[in-house]
């Protein structure tokens, strides 16, 4: 994987693929996203227990190796946009391939018994920057590479099959770095991380490159990046304050109202969210990316209103559906705008930018709704949630009002 700190190839323009070549490039695309985050996946499912069971570190300590990656994602967004923008999208999924495979490397360091346990935690805190900054390139390299290759016309179609194949590594990865840690403790889990990249660079090698775009005025700065990206974004991160607190707070919730199916809750709200995600794909391009977000983002609020209200627990089940249902096509909805707005030379880093809006909204909301749980409930976290996706919901007027 050496070759990826190599400049790009040039590369001659891509034209947009035919319909069945996009579907298979697609599913190569994703295949790619659905590796990389399974290596996320895997690592996230692990280190509380490491740390906490086999180091000996108390709760705050596993806080900060859990957090530490999805920090290092959020601060590297910019860079991961600007690369794939000035050396090329392949060039940016290819380095965060890298950087996802030397996660899996400092992983394994983090597995020797010889160490002591500040050094392992040292080489853990490496693995998880390392991966943190990995799955910012190859997020943002694998959507400006897709939409060069596909067309920007196709842009909502690539960001719901990637956003499907990210949630698909995050869920299979979770059980699989579970029983690898069983069966081999941290030792199996690194070294399929360090793997799993060169099975990932091998599904879309023989992908042709996309150049990067070289327009008369260059790329945007990136102050004018953010006015593109503000309203868009918005709205993203406030339909993200729903979805953290059905992922942080449901379970909680289910055993506190001495109800059974916690489990299933959580399996409702991501089939829901995956299933719409590969049935309506291509909804934000039929029937209006605006009209589409707006819809989902109302669909969302009446979900967390139903599990607020919930008197049983097969109700507060279809309100999580419907909660995932809603924030299924928010990202791709409201991604086709970004991309409507930015200029090609701008496309990758506008993208990372939209991408950090969630990233920053999930980060924030876990200790903020805690913060809203302890005294009202946890009924109280589902509301907010609600609310915030109201919020959006005018947000995305302001978006329609603006565009007329």
């Amino acid at each position: 994987m050496s070759s990826t700190a190599a400049p790009a190839q040039p590369a001659a323009p891509v034209t947009p693929a035919a319909s069945a070549n996009a579907t298979a490039l697609l599913v190569r695309f994703s295949a790619n996203v659905f590796l990389a985050c399974l290596t996320i996946g895997m690592s996230l499912s692990v280190v509380p227990l490491f740390v906490h069971d086999t180091l000996g570190y108390h709760n705050v300590i596993v806080g900060f190796a859990v957090g530490i990656q999805s920090l290092a994602t959020v601060l590297t967004r910019k860079f991961a946009g600007r690369t794939a923008d000035q050396r090329g999208a392949r060039v940016a999924l290819m380095r965060g391939l890298l950087f996802v495979g030397l996660s899996g490397i400092a992983m394994f360091a983090t597995s020797l018994v010889a160490l002591a346990p500040a050094p392992r935690l040292g080489a853990l805190t490496i693995s998880r920057l390392l991966l943190g900054v990995g799955e910012s390139l190859c997020i943002t390299g694998t959507l400006t590479w897709a939409i060069g290759c596909l067309g920007a016309p196709q842009s909502g179609r690539v960001m719901s099959w990637t956003g499907a194949a990210v949630f698909g590594g995050f869920a299979v990865g979770a059980p699989l770095g579970l029983a690898l840690y069983g069966s081999t403790s941290l030792t199996g889990v690194a070294v399929l991380i360090a793997l799993l990249p060169l099975v990932g660079r091998a599904v879309v090698a023989r992908i042709p490159a996309v150049a990067p775009a070289h327009q008369a005025g260059g790329a945007l700065p990136y102050s004018q990046v953010l006015r593109i990206v503000f309203l868009p974004g918005l709205a993203l991160a406030l339909q993200g304050v729903g979805f953290a607190v059905v992922g942080a707070f449901v379970v909680l919730y289910f055993d506190a109202s001495r109800w059974q199916g916690a489990a299933l809750a959580l399996s409702a709200f991501g089939l829901a969210f995956v299933l719409l995600r590969l049935i309506g794909g291509r909804w934000p391009e039929r029937l209006g990316n605006l009209r589409v977000a707006q819809a989902s983002l109302g669909v969302e609020a009446i979900g967390l209103l139903l599990v607020w209200q919930a008197p049983v627990a097969w109700l507060a089940l279809l309100g999580t559906a419907l909660a995932g249902a809603g924030a299924s096509l928010i990202f791709p909805s409201l991604g086709i705008e970004v991309v409507k707005r930015a200029p090609a030379a701008s496309r990758g880093t506008s993208l990372g930018t939209y991408a950090a809006f969630q990233d920053v909204a999930i980060l924030l909301t876990g200790p903020l709704a805690g913060a809203v749980a302890n005294p009202f409930g946890y009924r109280a976290v589902f509301l907010c949630g609600a609310l915030a996706a109201v919020a959006g919901v005018l947000v995305v007027l302001a978006l329609r009002a603006r565009r007329r």
